[in-house]
């Protein structure tokens, strides 16, 4: 099978650290980089990555993700874990680009699951107008992974175990970067997001209409679904839960894999 280009844009969580040595080991991806919103982000991403033993190209801003996107042979897959402050700001340099992208995932949003209020989760409520303005570009394809479904698969420190067992140095790396958010009783969400490319009865899901609250001050930042039984009106894919053990499976067997 031809791995599936892929860009990942995220900001410098070590969730999103744990999603790209994910997208960068496993054989059927093929990561192109990853694009972050600014410099200090970039530099922090690559100093997390360099610990698992990968390469990644890692540059801050929009031109990279333009040109990427522009100068690739076929349309590419877009994973976001982070605010989509960055992917807001390309698509109003070129609205165009929603052409270049196969499919958009989108590592946000929630239903039932509190966040970082009780209404939103991180990546919505920090830039609920970019987020708006991409649910509603026209992508082909937009799948939007929630905190309910990362929720259902949350990562225990029995999990961290297994990875530190593999000996790879992705694997250790993981493990040290997700134990620092459990630690703090954080969750580690984003590398939900990547392997629902490699494993799409993964995730259980529902098609919707979503919409983002910017406006008022109690729910700001919350995403309001309204489901649709016709496949066709639903304009997007919602991630709603998780298969947890096959999801820790295929991390322990990618991230015990050696760089290539």
């Amino acid at each position: 099978m031809t791995p599936v280009p892929l860009v990942l844009d995220c900001d410098a969580g070590t969730d999103d650290a744990i999603a790209i040595l994910l997208a960068a080991l496993h054989p059927g991806l093929d990561l192109l980089g990853v694009s972050t919103a600014s410099e200090e982000e970039a530099a922090s991403v690559r100093g997390m990555i360099e610990r698992g033993g990968v390469e990644v190209d890692v540059r801050p801003g929009t031109s990279w993700l333009l040109s990427t996107l522009a100068g690739a042979a076929a349309p590419v897959t877009l994973v976001t874990t982070g605010p989509l402050t960055n992917l807001a700001a390309a698509l109003a340099a070129d609205r165009s680009l929603t052409g270049a992208v196969a499919r958009l995932v989108v590592l946000g949003g929630t239903h039932r699951e509190p966040g970082v209020t009780p209404y939103a989760d991180r990546n919505v409520w920090s830039d609920p107008d970019a987020a708006a303005t991409v649910l509603a570009a026209p992508f082909r394809e937009v799948l939007l992974v929630t905190a309910d479904a990362t929720a259902s698969a949350a990562l225990s420190s029995a999990d961290l175990d297994r990875w530190r067992a593999l000996g790879t140095p992705a694997a250790r790396a993981a493990a040290d970067l997700a134990a620092s958010r459990l630690d703090r009783g954080a969750r580690v969400h984003d590398p939900l997001a990547v392997a629902a490319l490699v494993e799409p009865g993964l995730l259980t899901t529902l098609r919707a209409a979503v919409r983002v609250e910017r406006t008022d001050p109690t729910t700001y930042g919350a995403t309001r679904f309204a489901a649709e039984v016709d496949e066709a009106r639903g304009r997007v894919t919602v991630a709603v839960r998780a298969d947890r053990e096959r999801y820790v499976d295929l991390l322990c067997a990618t991230l015990g894999r050696q760089p290539h």
